[in-house]
């Protein structure tokens, strides 16, 4: 075996390295030294540096830009043969006349190396241009190009240009074992790869050359891959047979005769130091695309792919596009009640619900904390609405157990909807983004759990701008811009009205498309929701205490009010003056509030009870976490979620469930409130059901209370 000839010690940690001041200055000095007309030409042809022997031979029609310009289009067309070949890692040579295109003779030896990129410049090739004429001469100017054999560079090669090569080459001769060749690698490495790991490495790439293998620079002695990132590249080339005896004895004279046939396929080994772990890169690059947590497209990559569907639309007149923006509701209380680890937990399970719902044909991206996008093709916007919904059912099914809590989770959707054939020219990946997040806003500033559609528009990038105002601060609040509403409770079984819910609503300029359940949930993510609660709660007790007509008067009351000691010890103060008032309130806390916070709630209803005031759980689904501690829980009314009572005219299943959640509240002592009831036939069949009492449309909508 042969390595070329020049000190590599001096040279490590730096492939390609040279004492002049630019690579371009190293290789424009090399092409001097050579003793052939001589230039490194990139793969196109273009000649970027020549030596003075190729201006001297081209002395006549000066040393043009390109080789095609140079040569006849026959000479050429081999030329090009073996360019190719030595940009793919193999040197080349081709024998026989090359021709000017006047038809006189440039050449009759054509010798390539391996390629190098100059500083600031393409990659290129070193190509040596030898005037010693050869037998293969006879080929002429007008013959059809043939393809030159590609050969194992002469010895004048070696010693004109590897011993100057930017990088270490080896030369294995093809009578060595796979252990030899790996002792000699790790000793012009220095690697402290085990022997027995890279003759393993050898032996599984055989004789499939080319092959190209990474071995640790530094670090581990068992394994490439536990490294600290630098190896050094091996690149293994084959060196052709011999196809004659001439050739046979050219070979074996380079080889210092130890050329065997049917022995070991002889190649040449390109080491270079200092490369990045390849495995890293592709991590790295994954990584550059992928949100670490989820395994979902992040922002850039979904942007991307966003793209590439604007371009099949451009041509698709069959089917539009769904792009969705999800913004979780409430995902803040999963982190502060449930830690980061349950966080990580639900964000994982979205990601896993969006995934199933979109399908192989969509795309799901995580593109922020709490926020994903997708997009799936549709054909209009009812199709769109529609997946959106079936994202809103999977969110529903979504449950979290966290020691003794249950954490829900919800999503505002935005949708922007691109119909086929829409002339969207002026319209880019990121602008629908922007549409879809601004629908989603919209869902938002109405209370969250919505889905809001936008049929995107070519002018719809002229008022990006007009972005909508921001949410008001729940803790700038003004007294004169909250006031109460009342709605109805009836009695179903005396048709008569038995209480009120009294609910909290926004007023004033900011009131204006803002609402009241999206101000409340600003306001508990402040922290500030106690303090509207109390104001509320004070107002209901004070027009309690002025009317004549003792009913039943609901509230509800946020886990962050029923943890606060200030809102409890508010409550006691009123309670205590006029203890008659706990008779006519209940305090009602959202089933989802339960879930996430079970010891808060029943400690909060404990503490109520013992005043006198009834409790009550909102929302209520059914859940078996809420049912299986009903038992040990103060409550007197259970109000029903509004699924579990629509439509149950229409659906004997929904009504044979809600029969037995009746039931089992019934035999637990505990009453029954229906929502949203909207028509007559509902109202029957909830009576038929033993339900006690309904609130909804059919018996009166808000109004300001006390009137």
């Amino acid at each position: 075996m042969q390595i070329s000839h020049r000190l590599v010690h001096d040279r490590r940690g730096k492939p390609g390295g040279t004492d002049s001041k630019t690579l371009t200055d190293f290789h424009t000095s090399l092409l001097e030294v050579l003793p052939h007309a001589a230039a490194y030409v990139a793969k196109d042809g273009s000649v970027l540096v020549h030596n003075k022997h190729m201006a001297t031979v081209c002395s006549a029609t000066a040393v043009p830009e390109n080789l095609k310009d140079l040569l006849s289009d026959a000479s050429w067309k081999r030329c090009e043969v073996v360019l190719s070949a030595a940009f793919s890692g193999v040197p080349a040579q081709a024998s026989g006349a090359i021709f000017f295109k006047s038809g006189a003779t440039f050449c009759h030896h054509m010798i390539c190396t391996s390629f190098v990129s100059l500083t600031g410049r393409r990659q290129a090739v070193l190509v040596q241009f030898d005037m010693e004429e050869t037998g293969q001469d006879e080929i002429g100017a007008d013959d059809e190009p043939k393809q030159a054999p590609v050969r194992l560079a002469s010895p004048a090669l070696e010693n004109g240009v590897l011993e100057h090569f930017p990088d270490d080459v080896l030369i294995f001769e093809g009578d060595e074992s796979l252990e030899e060749r790996a002792v000699r690698l790790l000793e012009i490495t220095t690697s402290k790869l085990e022997t027995a790991r890279l003759v393993e490495m050898l032996g599984e790439i055989g004789e499939k050359l080319p092959q190209t293998i990474y071995i640790p620079e530094r670090g581990s002695k068992e394994s490439p891959e536990n490294s600290d990132g630098q190896m050094c590249e091996i690149r293994i080339f084959p060196l052709p047979k011999p196809a004659g005896e001439a050739d046979r004895k050219q070979i074996g004279k380079h080889l210092n005769g130890n050329w065997q046939p049917g022995g070991c396929q002889s190649a040449m080994a390109i080491i270079r130091r200092n490369v990045d772990c390849p495995k890293e890169i592709a991590e790295n690059r994954r990584l550059a695309y992928k949100d670490p947590l989820t395994g979902l497209e992040n922002r850039r990559a979904f942007t991307k792919a966003l793209e590439r569907e604007l371009d099949r639309l451009a041509i698709d007149t069959e089917t539009g596009l769904a792009v969705f923006y999800i913004d979780l509701d409430e995902f803040k209380k999963v982190n502060d009640l449930g830690g980061h680890e349950a966080g990580d937990d639900m964000l994982l399970r979205v990601a896993a619900c969006l995934r199933l719902t979109l399908g192989e044909f969509g795309t799901v991206a995580r593109i922020g904390g709490d926020e994903f996008a997708g997009m799936l093709p549709a054909t209009d916007e009812d199709a769109a609405m529609e997946i959106a919904e079936k994202i809103q059912e999977g969110f529903d099914r979504i449950r979290l157990e966290v020691g003794d809590r249950v954490f829900t989770i919800g999503g505002s959707i935005g949708v922007a909807f691109v119909g086929s054939g829409e002339q969207i020219d002026d319209v880019d990946a990121a602008s629908i983004l922007r549409q879809a997040d601004r629908a989603c806003l919209r869902g938002k500033r109405f209370g969250g759990h919505s889905v809001q559609v936008h049929t995107v528009k070519s002018c719809d990038c002229q008022i990006l701008g007009a972005e909508p105002a921001e949410l008001p601060e729940p803790g700038s609040f003004r007294t004169n811009e909250l006031a109460l509403y009342a709605t109805p409770i009836m009695c179903l079984k005396r048709n008569k009205i038995c209480g009120s819910e009294v609910l909290l609503r926004l007023q004033g300029d900011r009131a204006k498309g803002l609402s009241s359940r999206a101000w409340i949930s600003a306001a508990e993510r402040s922290g500030f929701i106690a303090q509207v609660d109390s104001w509320a709660l004070d107002k209901v007790l004070d027009a309690a205490e002025r009317s004549p007509v003792r009913t039943l008067m609901t509230m509800n009351v946020s886990a962050e009010s029923a943890r606060d000691p200030n809102f409890r010890d508010g409550l006691y103060h009123r309670l205590s003056v006029n203890p008659l008032l706990a008779s006519q309130l209940c305090l009602e806390i959202a089933e989802r509030d339960f879930l996430r916070e079970p010891a808060t709630v029943e400690s909060f209803f404990h503490f109520v009870s013992e005043f006198g005031c009834q409790t009550a759980i909102d929302d209520f689904a059914g859940h078996w976490p809420v049912l299986s501690r009903l038992t040990g829980l103060r409550v007197e009314w259970l109000k029903l979620e509004a699924n579990l009572t629509q439509q149950v005219v229409e659906e004997p299943a929904k009504a044979a469930i809600l029969n037995g959640l009746v039931r089992a509240a019934h035999e637990l002592g505990i009453k029954v409130i229906a929502k949203h009831v909207e028509t007559p036939e509902e109202a029957d069949l909830l009576q038929t059901l033993n339900i006690e009492a309904a609130q909804g449309h059919l018996f009166g909508d808000p109004e300001p209370w006390p009137s």
